[in-house]
């Protein structure tokens, strides 16, 4: 999980965000983004120590709701449908938003460049996502409520179905996001295919 926020690392993570978005990874610098904040340049290393470490920040605070939701629905177990759906309500609307779309084609357009992006935005936001869905199903397993051969990889079918084409045409321009009436078709599908698929008696 992301660290306390202040105003002022707030400010400096969305400033950050709008930067990189803009003028790319290698486009940006720390300079830019301190004026941009606006904080001065001791107060931006005080709360980062380089570039590398905000734009893991900047990825990690975009998946911070998904983290949230993923830490309430472990604490009330019982109802499996309940908790899946938010999930991946979660999920849909980071993935879809066009913020989250636009980072995601500068960090594949970087990685020739800085090919240790994709490790260290990996490690900020998607693993940390699918370590917790993974200790979730793993408890509903343990009440008996689903069943699972390999929980990680159900995991990742669960996370991969809320991708998919959709996502894939979102992310070549083809279309802007989705509606909320798809979002919510979507996830219905996604979820009654899963529970369906991991034993779950309705």
């Amino acid at each position: 999980m992301s660290k306390p926020n202040n105003p002022k690392r707030l400010a400096i993570l969305n400033a950050a965000k709008r930067a990189f978005i803009a003028h790319g990874y290698s486009g940006t610098s720390m300079e830019a983004i301190a004026e941009a904040a606006p904080v001065s340049k001791p107060t931006l290393y005080n709360h980062f120590k380089g570039k590398q470490e905000l734009f893991a920040a900047v990825m990690e605070s975009q998946c911070e709701a998904v983290l949230n939701t993923l830490s309430s629905v472990k604490t009330e177990l019982s109802d499996p449908v309940a908790g899946l759906k938010a999930i991946a309500d979660a999920f849909v609307e980071l993935i879809y938003a066009d913020e989250a779309l636009q980072l995601y084609r500068l960090i594949i357009a970087e990685q020739k460049h800085f090919p240790e992006l994709g490790e260290l935005v990996y490690r900020s936001g998607p693993e940390p996502v699918l370590r917790q869905l993974s200790d979730y199903l793993a408890e509903q397993h343990a009440r008996g409520t689903l069943q699972f051969a390999d929980v990680e990889t159900s995991s990742r079918l669960f996370l991969g179905m809320l991708k998919g084409d959709e996502h894939f045409r979102c992310l070549l321009g083809l279309q802007s996001g989705l509606s909320e009436a798809a979002k919510q078709r979507l996830i219905d599908a996604a979820v009654s295919l899963f529970l369906k698929g991991h034993g779950h008696e309705s």
